[in-house]
């Protein structure tokens, strides 16, 4: 399965008191390289959370955020606790006896301990690590479907234009033995000139014959070029994807396209070994944004 490394996923979370957005994008890059922006209520769990972004995402650059927003209904501020409240009561009534205290005064004196307020919840206190774990994994299910359909887009213009070279291949195969023809008329066009003339030594002429058709003789690029063509179909239909190894036959393909051009000495085959780069090359600027 080919998949792109652009890709998409969020989630969500929402309760009575706070709401939590999670938000992974991802773009093509050599390596794995993650960036998050998360608040300091959740900095401690930032190393987990990496951790399972980077199991899950291999390769690519990484843009991960979380935003907390706690709602407007949810109290904020100090609330006395009426149990300790009544505790502390019970108490300055039992020691004080019979003294005449006002109730403002016994008031006044239980707020001074501060222990009965209670603190309102921290966003830290709000959140807890499953809930985050859960989350970052819905996120991460969406950007790897995300990645999945690009990736089917991908798949199906790379088999296009390895087909396109394949059938510009076949078209040179078909050619080449007109071209090495046409070479042995002219060298031999030549040879009668110089027979004519009396110029020619017919043994140093044979070697340099032979050595002139073995430079010029593609076959052995032609075989290497096609079985390039199939290891890449066959590792574009591999489970996993495997954007390095395209990236290197695509090399190997360019190689001996480049080799046929430089021999061909044909201007039909230059035009199919220009047709054939052009499809290369757009083969490389896909095989860049796979993982």
């Amino acid at each position: 399965m080919t998949k792109s490394m652009t890709g998409y996923g969020n989630a969500t979370f929402e309760n009575d008191q706070i709401g939590i957005q999670v938000e992974i994008k991802t773009l093509n890059s050599k390596f794995l390289d993650i960036n998050s922006k998360v608040p300091k209520e959740i900095s401690a769990m930032e190393t987990d959370l990496r951790k399972i972004i980077s199991d899950r995402l291999i390769r690519g650059k990484v843009n991960f955020s979380v935003e907390f927003t706690v709602k407007s209904g949810t109290d904020q501020a100090l609330r006395i606790n009426p149990e300790l409240f009544q505790h502390y009561k019970n108490q300055f009534e039992q020691v004080t006896g019979n003294m005449q205290l006002a109730d403002a005064d016994i008031l006044n004196s239980i707020l001074k301990t501060g222990d009965v307020f209670e603190h309102p919840a921290s966003k830290r206190d709000l959140v807890d690590r499953a809930t985050m774990v859960s989350l970052i994994n819905e996120a991460l299910d969406k950007c790897d479907a995300f990645r999945a359909q690009e990736g089917a887009s991908v798949d199906t213009a790379l088999r296009s234009f390895a087909h396109n070279i394949t059938q510009s291949l076949e078209a040179i195969k078909v050619k080449d033995p007109e071209r090495i023809q046409h070479v042995k008329n002219r060298i031999n066009e030549s040879l009668k000139e110089l027979n004519a003339a009396d110029m020619s030594d017919p043994n140093r002429f044979e070697q340099e014959l032979i050595y002139y058709i073995e430079k010029l003789d593609i076959a052995e690029e032609v075989v290497r070029l096609e079985n390039h063509m199939r290891f890449f179909n066959t590792t574009l239909a591999e489970t996993e994807s495997q954007g390095k190894k395209l990236g290197f036959i695509s090399q190997e393909m360019g190689r001996e396209i480049n080799t046929i051009g430089s021999k061909a000495n044909n201007a039909d085959i230059q035009k199919l070994v220009v047709e054939m780069k052009d499809e290369l090359e757009k083969i490389k600027e896909q095989v860049l944004n796979i993982i």
